[in-house]
């Protein structure tokens, strides 16, 4: 299956960094096809209708559950039609409210049309290789 893993992790972040490659390499070990794009940076590139799931992967706000960043409808909205694409949330855990957070990343994505078919909170970077196993 042809898959994006859409990241809007800092680039700065080393713990960021090694979770991204651990989803992405749990996913390759599934057999899929896999991207990883940077949404800041390749924005102005980015055709999200040539792929059959999309994982989105957002840092969590530490202090706030509802702050998404504006970015993500902008990216879901402008990029190619998502209407119908099945993905998944991906939140990296920071602060109380990371559960909430994931509930707000979910519920944007399925406002642009997407159907998401698996959630979670990623702890850490072991956590990570474990969820990378269920995108797809």
């Amino acid at each position: 299956m042809r898959t994006l893993i859409l990241s809007f992790l800092k680039k700065d972040n080393d713990k960021h960094q090694k979770i991204l490659k651990k989803l992405e390499a749990a996913a390759v070990a599934n057999g899929h096809l896999v991207d990883v794009k940077d949404a800041k940076l390749d924005k102005d590139n980015l055709h999200l209708t040539i792929y059959e799931y999309i994982a989105v992967v957002v840092p969590a706000t530490p202090f706030s559950g509802k702050k998404v960043p504006a970015l993500l409808p902008e990216v879901l909205a402008t990029c190619g039609n998502v209407s119908g694409k099945k993905g998944c949330a991906l939140v990296i855990k920071s602060g109380l409210f990371s559960q909430k957070f994931c509930n707000t990343v979910m519920r944007k994505m399925e406002k642009e049309g997407m159907m998401i078919d698996y959630f979670e909170v990623i702890n850490n970077v072991d956590h990570a290789a474990y969820v990378g196993k269920k995108i797809g």
